[in-house]
């Protein structure tokens, strides 16, 4: 007598766990497939408040500034144009408050002070003296009134003032009586603060001076634009 033959239905089971055993690992990569990586949260950057601009800065500024060679001074002095010294040595110091604001630009009201002197004398071929010593110097007052743009830690300006100026030329032995005539000045700026409180600052100015006649002690001198480029510190 043969055996029975087995029923399909008893290795059911034993097949749907092989199944389950070999799909699981392709299940299991599909699912993270689909499933999204959580990415870490950027980081939150947080801005630097701007310093507003202080309310007094005062300047120190060195420039050496072209006198010009002004034909009808060397002829009141008895010397020739070439004579003349060319160039003064120039300090320039000041302070300034801004007393208007609104946003990105402020007005200042400040003045300033300027002093400034050259002198030269003629030389023979040896190097001896052959003629007077020729001096000239240019002082001045100012108040000026600014217009600003930028922040505390650095800005620009353009700038306009007015006030006596003296401009004389004479030899060394004569008295200079210090005569002056209202001057306009104008020209621009900046100051970059890399330190807390003290600025690396630049300026451009243009001096117009008017002519002026000759005196006891000095020779007249004709109207002239005088630049001066000057660079130096401000302090807040």
């Amino acid at each position: 007598m043969s055996p029975a033959p087995s029923h399909p239905a008893r290795w059911a089971p034993v097949l749907i766990c092989v199944a389950a055993f070999a799909l699981c690992p392709a299940f299991t990569s599909v699912m993270a497939a689909q499933t999204p990586t959580q990415q870490p949260a950027p980081p939150v950057i947080v801005p630097v408040p701007e310093k507003p601009l202080p309310w007094l800065v005062v300047d120190a500024r060195g420039g050496y500034p072209s006198l010009g060679l002004d034909e009808l001074t060397a002829t009141g002095l008895g010397v020739a144009t070439r004579d003349l010294p060319g160039r003064a040595r120039t300090l320039v110091v000041g302070a300034h408050v801004y007393p208007v604001r609104r946003g990105f630009w402020k007005i200042g009201l400040g003045g300033e002070l300027l002093r400034g002197s050259g002198s030269s004398q003629k030389k023979d071929a040896t190097g001896t003296p052959a003629g007077p010593v020729v001096h000239r110097r240019l002082n001045s007052v100012s108040a000026q009134l600014s217009l600003n743009f930028g922040r505390g830690a650095g800005w620009s300006y353009v700038t306009a003032g007015t006030g006596p100026l003296t401009f004389e030329s004479y030899l060394d032995e004569a008295e200079p009586d210090g005569a002056s005539a209202s001057t306009i000045n104008f020209g621009g700026g900046a100051r970059w603060f890399n330190w807390d409180h003290v600025a690396f600052t630049v300026d451009l100015r243009f001096y117009l001076t008017k002519p002026a006649n000759a005196t006891l002690a000095t020779a007249a001198r004709e109207r002239a634009r005088v630049v001066l480029f000057s660079a130096g510190i401000s302090i807040k």
